[in-house]
């Protein structure tokens, strides 16, 4: 029998207890900025406390803070509030968001913010201070703690890049919060996702996929003789997609015309990627005709931050490449006798005996979870979505 987990909103005026859940939706990813969330109840003639405490309670533009078993998911602002009744009095209120990105995504950064020859932290706090976000860079390793439910104290590997020394003079004009700072982070050769601190401040995660973890999850469904056996997948599918996969990339650091085009100037990177057995398990055509991107950076003025700009077309391409989609029961497994919430960053153990390769093969291999949506419902119980990549199959180059 799966675990029951608590599901708690809190807003400016304190956590809200909602006794009457109709559905609560919240999305998690390191790959996609502005992740939505959704929240609605129903009123009865027995139970009204939800009902009449959101009207008192609710504030669009508010700051709103999902947690499940007092952890927090996700921070977001409430940017929807709904509220309906049929001729029956079946009353239903919604509340709807996205996480602190998606407010970076809409909202434009000041112009005359001016982040050159400042540190990374630096640099950041000033972009999403213009948004009066209260943002802190924080550690890959420490981001998935707060959200799996782990204890303190797991330390992150791979560069530091909160020392890192920003070129970029200032925000362009009609330039997006987060844009201004992808950019930022693209130049330093990371990523940039978004995750909940304990303090109640938003983290800012400028990292890398850490593939060196061990795993913190088995997901299986198993054959037998009869059909499909046990396992903790109650639904899985894997996609496979070439059509925006370039098999090399060259990037230039000077002039893009023709025979202008210095070869000293290029940096070229094969997508290896679609080589690797262990990546795409026999998908790939053998003498597929090239695919190529050969693009002029407006950034990179070394070959080294050419190639780090080549390698990250290559990684954007590649997290669509191969991935697996499944759906378990619960939020959360039993891991050396604690309980520990899905989280993004993280690596499973994958088992799909329906999944086989072209070998026919099942899929049995390591995977990192890069997307986790927890759904809430009175009808369906509590299911999580996951969605996992191969690993090394996104490789971006850190800034040495």
């Amino acid at each position: 029998m799966a675990t029951s987990h608590t599901v708690t909103l809190t807003l400016a005026n304190g956590p809200t207890p909602i006794d009457t859940w109709d559905r609560a939706t919240v999305s998690l990813s390191m790959l996609r900025a502005g992740q939505p969330w959704t929240v609605s109840c129903w009123r009865t003639t027995t139970d009204r406390t939800t009902w009449e405490l959101l009207a008192r309670r609710v504030r669009l533009m508010d700051r709103a803070t999902l947690s499940i078993d007092g952890h927090p998911q996700l921070v977001g602002r409430i940017e929807t509030w709904e509220r309906s009744a049929n001729g029956h009095s079946e009353c239903l209120a919604i509340l709807s968001g996205r996480d602190l990105a998606g407010v970076a995504q809409s909202w434009d950064v000041n112009p005359t913010v001016r982040i050159r020859n400042s540190t990374l932290e630096e640099s950041l706090s000033a972009v999403f201070g213009a948004l009066e976000l209260d943002v802190r860079v924080t550690p890959a390793a420490a981001a998935r703690e707060v959200q799996s439910a782990r204890r303190p104290g797991a330390r992150g590997a791979g560069a530091s890049p909160r020392r890192s020394v920003v070129d970029l003079a200032h925000p362009r004009v009609g330039e997006k919060a987060w844009a201004t700072a992808e950019n930022i982070v693209r130049r330093l050769g990371f990523m940039l996702w978004i995750a909940p601190r304990t303090d109640g401040s938003v983290g800012i995660v400028v990292d890398a996929p850490d593939y060196t973890q061990a795993p913190s999850y088995d997901l299986t469904r198993t054959l037998s003789a009869q059909g499909v056996g046990g396992g903790s997948i109650l639904s899985g599918s894997e996609v496979f997609s070439t059509q925006d996969v370039p098999t090399g990339v060259s990037v230039y650091t000077g002039s893009v015309r023709g025979e202008g085009a210095s070869s000293r100037a290029r940096a070229s990177i094969i997508n290896d990627k679609t080589l690797d057995p262990a990546i795409t398990r026999g998908f790939v055509f053998d003498e597929a005709s090239p695919q190529p991107v050969h693009m002029q950076s407006g950034r990179a003025r070394t070959l080294e931050a050419a190639t780090r700009e080549a390698n990250r077309v290559i990684a954007d391409a590649m997290q669509n490449f191969r991935r697996y989609k499944c759906s378990v029961q619960g939020f959360g497994q039993r891991v050396q006798g604690e309980m520990r919430l899905y989280a993004v960053n993280t690596i499973a153990n994958v088992r799909d005996d329906l999944m086989i390769d072209t070998q026919g093969r099942p899929l049995i291999e390591r995977m990192l979870i890069t997307d986790v949506e927890f759904n809430h419902s009175r009808k369906e119980g509590q299911t999580t979505s996951l969605t996992l990549v191969p690993l090394n199959s996104i490789v971006v180059t850190p800034e040495t």
